[in-house]
């Protein structure tokens, strides 16, 4: 395949995906280097500057996203639809949004079973499980993330990205 074909298949990749997808994920699928998938991805991201789409590198993982400049026009277009969290939801979330959890730490700290507020964040998509050394364990998505306020998120994204 050529260069540009490269890119645009990256491309393609980024844009049918819902979450941010693993580099070494896109590297195994075009049977290309960690190297080369990073150097694809700054020509791609130099290619849609000024454009309505940008890309945005999390750790190993990578994902188009909409343009913050334009923001006032996609919020307006999307009409976020405002839920109120109940305390429990907030404790929790809370929790697992200082670090990872397993639901036997949560409940320790909460002194209470937590398998149903743990479900309903699950449900919402503001949860997800992560797998390691045989436990579970639950962290904040981007969906929960792209709910708070754009002050609070920028703050906390400093903090997050900085582990």
């Amino acid at each position: 395949m050529k260069r540009e074909e490269y890119l645009y298949a990256i491309e393609s990749i980024l844009f049918v995906s819902p979450k941010p997808v693993k580099i070494e994920k896109i590297a195994s699928t075009l049977g290309l280097d960690k190297g080369s998938i990073l150097e694809l991805l700054s020509e791609l991201e130099n290619n849609l500057k000024g454009t309505g789409i940008n890309i945005a590198f999390e750790k190993n993982k990578v994902q188009m996203v909409p343009n913050q400049t334009y923001r006032r026009f996609f919020e307006k277009f999307i009409k976020k639809k405002k839920i109120t969290l109940s305390r429990n939801l907030i404790e929790v979330i809370g929790l697992i949004l200082k670090k990872k959890r397993t639901k036997d730490e949560i409940d320790k700290i909460r002194g209470v079973n937590s398998t149903r507020v743990i479900n309903e964040l699950l449900k919402l998509g503001y949860i997800e499980k992560e797998f390691f050394e045989g436990k579970i364990y639950y962290k904040v998505t981007n969906k929960f993330i792209d709910t708070l306020p754009e002050d609070i998120r920028e703050n906390l994204e400093s903090k997050l990205f900085k582990l």
